[in-house]
């Protein structure tokens, strides 16, 4: 469904990449994937450590991300998969934690759209996913600040829809449950072991990596030139319970 376009994928851990790429791969995209030292080297993209570990300044990670994009070439389609979660109870959020998964989970997509816009480099109908989560539509416990930067991330993603449609660039969302693989991760283990999230018992059970990379796929292919400002739920029905 993406043959012959040039996709760049931002974010995304080590779990996640070494399930979705081969999908996106199949698809007949060439693909960018941009990510830490160690995940890059693994598909072949563009080293940029430096680039992640400044996003927390807003100001470094600007001039580090504008002189990396400079480098590429354009894009046909962008997904936005940079994420940062922490189980924190209202007691424990301090103004530094809100601040970082703000900037991480959503004035990094901000400030990536409007670089890539600034180079000139997103291609006359071109597309936009951006990775959000049902959490920025359900009160969980421990999830204040995560949940609260993920809404705001919908926000950017419904606004900007409306500021790049006059340009033929379509903005969408999808808004994440618990992935398969998530329960590698420290975190995850822990919101189950205490009952602050019950998403694999959802009624459809969890979503595998392979559906948000073709749902994905889907949204960036020329299937849904018209589709823009969406946020779909991939959460096997959770957010319903």
């Amino acid at each position: 469904m993406l043959k012959a376009k040039n996709i760049l994928i931002f974010g995304g851990d080590e779990f996640l990449i070494d399930e979705m790429y081969p999908v996106f791969k199949e698809s007949g995209a060439t693909i960018t994937w941009i990510n830490s030292s160690e995940i890059i080297a693994k598909s072949n993209c563009k080293e940029s450590a430096l680039l992640f570990d400044s996003i927390k300044t807003v100001s470094t990670y600007e001039k580090d991300l504008s002189s990396l994009i400079g480098d590429l070439n354009s894009f046909d389609g962008v997904v936005f998969s940079l994420s940062e979660g922490n189980l924190r109870p209202l007691s424990m959020t301090k103004p530094s934690n809100t601040e970082s998964l703000f900037n991480v989970n959503c004035a990094s997509f901000i400030e990536l759209v409007r670089i890539l816009q600034k180079k000139k480099k997103l291609n006359l109908g071109s597309s936009i996913v951006a990775y959000s989560s049902v959490s920025s539509l359900l009160g969980l416990k421990t999830k204040l600040a995560y949940g609260v930067s993920k809404a705001a991330l919908n926000a950017a993603i419904v606004n900007l829809a409306v500021e790049l449609a006059p340009k033929k660039i379509r903005v969408n969302g999808i808004l994440k449950g618990a992935l398969t693989i998530d329960i590698n991760h420290e975190h995850v283990k822990n919101m189950f072991s205490v009952g602050t999230d019950t998403a694999g018992n959802s009624d459809l059970g969890m979503s595998t990596p392979e559906e948000l990379a073709r749902l994905s796929i889907f949204l960036l292919s020329d299937a849904v030139k018209t589709m823009t400002g969406s946020l779909i739920k991939l959460d096997g029905g959770y957010s319903l319970n």
